[in-house]
């Protein structure tokens, strides 16, 4: 049988095959050191962020590209600051640090356009006062950094939780010790296959019952009630998948049910609630992405992945997903 390159659904199936590739590779070279998929990260969000000031038309918004990305590195410079220093940072000062540089260029933003002659004529030009102006382009930058760079940002402190989790084990010479347990590739592998099992999930449901009930028409209108539902299942068989293959780990394993006090039936519960709102969560932003597209008249974010459009056309349930994963990772880490 001939296949046809040129059709939509072949260049959808080969580039998810590569993508999947790519990701294995990222997950295999993180084995050896979790900074190699630090790199990864970077170059994914790089992506992210192009696609979406390309959207976006940012020169049109009165800030430079250049601000958005600088952005990116010092807050991630911080980042990097407080896994590498002894004592590390507590967790509240890092997010103080992150607010504070957040701030910071914002204000700068503000600043360079409120003292900008070119920026001034173009004011004048559109009869409003420079510092309403400057204000709406300070917004728009603050904007591009809650979505998608800080969403995304928290797949780092993701990568790195295996150095804040630790299980009792016996060394080789017979001595007590404590060996790290690896919860970055659990939380991870949590956030990207639960995302993937829904789109998955919700597409084939689609497909095969043929909804004619749509869910959101004027937004999305591929999108049905029954592929949305069948989403959900995809997202709790992923979160439970994930869950079995790394609980299979005596470490992970020792870690619920006995530093972190949890039962079986307790862990389970947690992450079919994780997998289920982290389905809701990546559908939700699937559909978020697609207002955007139609409000700033795209239909994708991207070219450069055929058949699925650009970084940001795969990471838009992701990221909000990851936000959730994040957020139940910090409570079972530091508080439970």
């Amino acid at each position: 049988m001939r296949i046809d390159w040129t059709k939509e659904s072949t260049k959808r199936i080969v580039t998810g095959a590569a993508i999947i590739l790519g990701l294995v590779i990222a997950f295999c070279f993180r084995i050896l050191t979790v900074w190699i998929f630090d790199a990864f990260l970077l170059a994914v969000i790089v992506f992210a962020i192009y696609d979406i000031l390309k959207a976006k038309k940012v020169k049109e918004k009165g800030f430079l590209s250049l601000y958005v990305y600088s952005y990116r590195g010092v807050a991630y410079l911080a980042f990097l600051l407080g896994i590498v220093s002894k004592p590390r940072y507590a967790l509240w000062v890092h997010v103080l640090l992150q607010v504070a540089i957040l701030g910071v260029f914002t204000f700068y933003v503000f600043i360079m356009n409120y003292v900008d002659k070119e920026f001034t004529k173009k004011a004048k030009l559109k009869k409003v006062t420079q510092g309403k102006e400057a204000r709406k382009s300070a917004w728009e930058f603050l904007k591009i950094a809650m979505y998608p760079i800080l969403p995304l940002f928290t797949l780092f402190v993701l990568n790195h939780l295996g150095q804040f989790t630790e299980v009792a084990v016996v060394l080789e010479d017979g001595e007590p010790g404590v060996a790290a347990v690896n919860l970055g590739f659990f939380s991870l592998a949590m956030v990207i296959v639960i995302s993937c099992f829904t789109d998955t999930a919700a597409y084939v449901v689609g497909r095969i019952m043929k909804g004619k009930r749509k869910l959101c028409p004027k937004i999305s209108p591929k999108k049905t009630v029954a592929g949305a539902v069948g989403g959900l299942f995809g997202g709790v068989f992923g979160a439970l998948l994930v869950l079995l293959i790394c609980s299979s780990s005596a470490k992970l394993g020792d870690w619920f049910l006995d530093v972190k006090g949890m039962n079986a039936m307790a862990v389970k519960l947690v992450f079919i609630a994780v997998g289920l709102v982290g389905s809701v969560l990546t559908q939700a932003g699937d559909i978020y992405a697609s207002w955007l597209k139609r409000r700033t008249g795209i239909k994708d974010f991207g070219k450069y992945l055929p058949g699925h459009g650009g970084a940001m056309d795969r990471l838009d349930g992701i990221s909000w997903n990851a936000v959730l994963v994040f957020f139940v990772m910090m409570i079972i880490v530091f508080a439970v």
